[in-house]
């Protein structure tokens, strides 16, 4: 049954309070400036109206709140420290004089809500930064950043004397139920964590692979405050994201999104026509191969002329490609058209435009052609430097506030529902200690104006 909490001081607890709280801390300005009253009104649904009374979700809330705050690093710690710090107890409204729950009821509680409820605890953190006039919705940034499972890497190196001494268990290995994954290319597999099966692997260019999930954040230009945040797979690409997040945004808090920024990673042609069928526009690189890599004084993209009428390319010599293939992956779709050999083989140009062993250039069109084109003049704009700058100041030192203060460089939990809940109640910390600051200052303002006048 849900039971609501009254926080009740007696004189003598508030004499103590007085004494021990700090005259200036965060956490009081947090408690003064935020209500927490929509947790109780987000899961009441989840209780009976019959039997024992429960633990107030709004203390379980705001305990996990502490918990990612000040990156305690396990709910057993947390529970440690809520019972001997002052200042805790008064944030979660807890009496000097009461227990603290359990350390496994943070678990049932994590279960009982899941990710939706937790998204809509988020939401509704994020309506009180829209009332205190933090977000404006106008310029959206968007990023993600790979975040290490809390999972041992499997080692699939093995020398041919350990496979020898320990063939028994080569054996038994082969017939068990081992999670895989596929590479890029399909053409071995890669062993996954039985710990943590949702985990992929992925690896960035000149690093190691890393076995995590992708964090996916949208943060708004105003005030920095994060409008979404979300969990994939590490294998799963960012443009796969992005519009659901968009809608998401559109639809929960009626935000008027003029304009977007984002890396590459976002740039797919079917990811710049959907923000174009939404009147968005959209600031992001272009992928600097456009699926034709060549060497440093070899020919490139630019050198070849694309005839969308005809249907056709033509190289720097003047000479007509043919169609030869349709070629599609997760990261684009495109027309492939190559040269002909006989053509190639007289090329004057020829060590300048291949060193293929059959002598002959493969070219690509992309199949959003249009909406490529009319990045490349968008992108020449002064606006989009602005953009790049507002995206680099907004949302990539967010993932460094979460890694370092906050304890988002590696999961603590395992499984995608999981991490994801951590994911949001991290985004949660970060957009109320930003709410705190910032309307604090706000008010401070006119007693500092005050003062100078009286001068």
């Amino acid at each position: 049954m849900l039971k609501v909490s009254q926080y009740n001081c007696d004189l003598f607890s508030r004499r103590y309070l007085d004494c021990m709280l700090p005259k200036s801390h965060i956490l009081l300005d947090i408690k003064k400036l935020v209500n927490f009253s929509f947790v109780t009104e987000e899961v009441k649904d989840l209780y009976s109206d019959t039997g024992r009374g429960s633990i107030d979700p709004t203390r379980m809330f705001k305990m996990l709140f502490l918990m990612f705050f000040s990156n305690i690093p396990s709910e057993r710690d947390l529970v440690e420290q809520v019972q001997v710090n002052v200042l805790y107890r008064y944030f979660c409204d807890i009496n000097l004089d009461e227990a603290i729950p359990d350390h496994s009821t943070f678990t049932v509680f994590r279960q009982r809500l899941g990710k939706e409820r937790f998204k809509r605890l988020f939401n509704r953190v994020l309506e009180q930064c829209i009332e205190y006039n933090l977000v404006d919705g106008s310029h959206i940034s968007f990023d993600a950043t790979v975040v290490k499972a809390d999972a041992a890497m499997p080692n699939s190196k093995r020398t041919k004397k350990e496979v020898f001494a320990d063939a028994d268990k080569i054996i038994e290995k082969s017939f068990d139920d081992t999670p895989t994954q596929k590479t890029a290319r399909g053409n071995r597999e890669l062993l996954l964590s039985k710990s943590d099966p949702d985990a992929r692997w992925t690896r960035r260019p000149g690093e190691k692979a890393v076995l995590g999930y992708n964090t996916h954040v949208s943060t708004d230009s105003k005030e920095k405050i994060i409008t979404n945040v979300d969990v994939t797979p590490a294998n799963i690409p960012g443009h796969d994201k992005m519009i659901p997040l968009i809608d998401e945004q559109i639809n929960n808090h009626n935000l008027k999104i003029k304009e977007i920024s984002a890396d590459s990673e976002y740039g797919a042609g079917h990811i710049r026509e959907d923000l174009e069928k939404r009147f968005i526009t959209g600031y992001i690189p272009l992928y600097k191969d456009r699926g034709n890599k060549h060497r440093i004084g070899m020919f490139g993209y630019e050198d070849f002329t694309y005839d969308k009428e005809r249907d056709s390319v033509t190289c720097p010599n003047g000479k007509t490609m043919y169609f030869m293939k349709h070629k599609e992956n997760s990261e684009r779709s495109a027309r492939v058209y190559r040269s002909r050999k006989r053509d190639c083989k007289i090329c004057p140009y020829l060590s300048k435009c291949t060193t293929s062993k059959n002598s002959c250039r493969t070219f690509e069109v992309n199949d959003y052609y249009d909406v490529i084109k009319r990045a490349e003049l968008l992108n020449k704009t002064p606006r989009y430097k602005e953009a790049a700058k507002i995206r680099i100041l907004a949302t990539e030192p967010k993932f460094a506030e979460a890694k370092r203060y906050h304890g988002l460089h590696r999961f603590r939990y395992r499984g995608i529902i999981q991490v994801s809940i951590q994911a949001i109640l991290t985004a949660i910390c970060i957009n109320i200690k930003r709410l705190a600051r910032v309307v604090m200052a706000r008010l401070r303002v006119p007693v500092f104006n005050e003062a100078l006048a009286y001068r």
